[in-house]
């Protein structure tokens, strides 16, 4: 995680002594404590006062801490507890000294890509997404700032704030149009056009991530947002070799597939895309995976 503000030693939330503001969002900050009864420290995501007084983003915090006690996987940071203080909710996580993946992308001098650990850390984030797939949902936002790893290789896939459970049995009759919700460099078609939440639309985001970690370009740039939408919904990006001619091809090949317009001409699960990511190399010089799953 990236340092940003030292807050007065005096700073408390509850029963947790403030060490540093790590990122401040448009909602909340995300801010590392020490409990001071254990010493242990922990990470805590607390509403901005300028949000205390605003419903739906009292209910998204409060929905995404539901989901994050709900789940559990190691490539998952483990939410704790939940507190609806008046002033200021917040949610208590596993502290994960770590690093998120787009500031290998933004300033690779700085944080240069973890080249020998790409298939591992591309592998666990796949994992993660299987499990949360196998629950019940779809993450709707996978993009290189939702993805943390520190210096051994290890993975946590974070932000359930888009997060929805998809629609089951009677359920899809009255689910109506999901909102159009994403990261607009990885957005999926079907997200854009509101389809029914599905599975589908992660693959088409996890395969625009990992395009990006190989090539170091999103697979498609454009000067509006209307145009950037436009080539999401029909434009073919160009293979990853062409941008990286020590890209494999059978890498270039899953990962267009993964970014195909139609949900079905993509891998059907990522339990798919794990058993044929775990026999082929990223780069040519790699050395030949070994499964880590």
């Amino acid at each position: 995680m990236s340092t940003n503000a030292i807050v007065d030693s005096e700073d408390r939330i509850g029963p947790y002594k403030v060490v540093r503001v790590v990122s401040n969002g448009v909602a909340s900050s995300l801010i590392e404590a020490v409990q001071e009864s254990t010493g242990k420290r922990f990470a805590i995501k607390q509403l901005l006062p300028s949000n205390s007084g605003d419903r739906s983003v009292r209910k998204a915090l409060q929905d995404e801490a539901r989901l994050g006690l709900e789940l559990r996987h190691p490539n998952l940071v483990k939410v704790h507890e939940y507190v609806a203080d008046p002033d200021q909710p917040y949610i208590v996580m596993d502290f994960f000294p770590s690093q998120h993946m787009r500031l290998c992308l933004a300033r690779p001098k700085e944080y240069p890509l973890p080249k020998s650990q790409l298939h591992r850390i591309i592998t666990q984030t796949a994992q993660a997404i299987t499990y949360l797939h196998e629950k019940g949902y779809v993450h709707r936002d996978i993009k290189p700032e939702n993805i943390l790893y520190n210096k051994s290789g290890e993975v946590r896939l974070i932000d359930y704030g888009m997060t929805l459970k998809i629609p089951t049995g009677i359920g899809k009759l009255f689910a109506g149009k999901p909102p159009r919700q994403g990261t607009h460099a990885y957005i999926a078609p079907e997200q854009i056009s509101r389809q029914p939440v599905a599975i589908s639309a992660d693959i088409y985001s996890f395969g625009a991530t990992i395009y990006e970690f190989a090539c170091g370009k999103k697979p498609f740039s454009a000067d509006s947002l209307t145009e950037l939408l436009n080539k999401h919904l029909k434009a073919k990006p160009a293979p990853p070799t062409m941008h990286n001619s020590n890209i494999t091809k059978e890498f270039s090949d899953l990962t267009l597939q993964m970014l195909a317009k139609k949900p079905t001409d993509r891998p059907a699960t990522m339990r798919d895309f794990l058993a044929r990511f775990a026999r082929i190399r990223i780069f040519q010089d790699d050395p030949v995976p070994q499964a880590d799953f």
